[in-house]
């Protein structure tokens, strides 16, 4: 999973390269242990300096999502239910490190587990696939990683169980501009 911070001491007196990556990496290296962070710039035409992190690089994402063409993901609702604890565990970790450190923008792994953590009172999980489609708004070409390389995004992700859709807009900086729940009883139609 990615995440993109943007340097917290870029415009001071105190800004030199790597520093904010590293005192960054030392806060999150608590929640994962085998994080990496990487400098990079995103700006549009003026510069921007950030953080590329990645985390949670040890999870198995293959059990999560399987690749559905170039603009898409697809959850398996059968491999969630095999995991759901598993997930709702990570997705835990992620909003807690979200809570203390909020990245400017985050990769479609992220938004799931958003999403996840939002659903998991609800016992939605359990029987439901989830879809993916991201939509790229500003692509760079010297950001480094995925989410640095596309970071303006949406991502619309719908939950699907027996009797409803939810679907979800999340852009790339967390803001949810949409949820909408859809009956899907045959009734409703």
């Amino acid at each position: 999973m990615e995440l993109i911070y943007t340097d917290a001491l870029h415009d001071s007196s105190e800004w030199e390269e790597g520093k904010y990556s590293k005192e960054l990496l030392s806060h999150i290296v608590k929640i994962d242990p085998e994080a990496s962070v990487t400098d990079t710039d995103i700006g549009h035409g003026a510069d921007l300096p950030v953080v590329l992190v990645e985390i949670f690089k040890s999870v198995n994402w293959s059990h999560l999502f399987t690749i559905a063409g170039v603009s898409g993901f697809f959850l398996m609702g059968k491999k969630i239910n095999e995991n759901i604890d598993a997930w709702i565990e990570i997705g835990k970790k992620f909003g807690k490190l979200i809570e203390k450190i909020k990245p400017a923008r985050v990769d479609e792994k992220a938004a799931v587990l958003l999403i996840i953590n939002d659903l998991q009172g609800h016992n939605l999980l359990i029987g439901a696939s989830i879809s993916v489609q991201i939509v790229e708004f500003t692509p760079v070409e010297w950001g480094k990683g995925i989410l640095g390389k596309r970071p303006d995004s949406l991502y619309i992700i719908s939950v699907r169980t027996d009797n409803k859709t939810i679907i979800y807009g999340i852009k790339s900086n967390m803001k949810i501009e949409f949820k909408h729940e859809f009956s899907t009883e045959w009734i409703d139609f």
